[in-house]
């Protein structure tokens, strides 16, 4: 679970807060948990998403600038995400990322969401929805690119 908060948060105690948050929401309403419903797993992966979509609303933290200047388009093929061996380098670059569209592209490439179940969950339209992921995969291409150019300079 700690994992699924890190991908919401800037700093690893961030991430914390939002798990001790989650764990406390899930034990304060674990009357509700209907064992017919299936596993426990992702009942509490729910209120830890949950949770950590409105700890990024609270905090309302501006968005960072990234310096594309220098990047040159390399070709159409989109940066490989889905690699284990990029996992650490993904999650520093989702970082970057304005807080609404790193919600939207962790639940939608993370936790399996579909465009209609990331706006009725965060209020907002599907078209709104679907620009938030292409925004969210361009800035992630760019991002990864400009590193690749600058550990080749070194």
């Amino acid at each position: 679970m700690f994992v699924i908060c890190k991908r919401y948060a800037e700093h690893s105690h961030d991430a914390l807060t939002i798990l001790n948050d989650g764990f406390l929401k899930a034990f304060m309403h674990i009357t509700k948990y209907r064992t017919e419903a299936g596993s426990f797993t992702p009942w509490l992966k729910t209120i830890i998403i949950n949770t950590a979509i409105d700890y990024t609303r609270s905090v309302k933290r501006g968005a960072h600038i990234i310096h594309i200047d220098s990047v040159h388009e390399q070709g159409d093929d989109d940066v490989y995400l889905s690699s284990t061996q990029y996992r650490e380098e993904i999650m520093e670059h989702l970082k970057l990322l304005p807080p609404v569209t790193r919600i939207v592209i962790n639940l939608f490439a993370f936790d399996s969401y579909d465009y209609k179940e990331i706006a009725t969950t965060l209020g907002i339209s599907e078209s709104t929805t679907r620009w938030h992921v292409g925004e969210a995969r361009k800035k992630l291409k760019r991002s990864m690119q400009l590193k690749q150019i600058k550990d080749r300079q070194l």
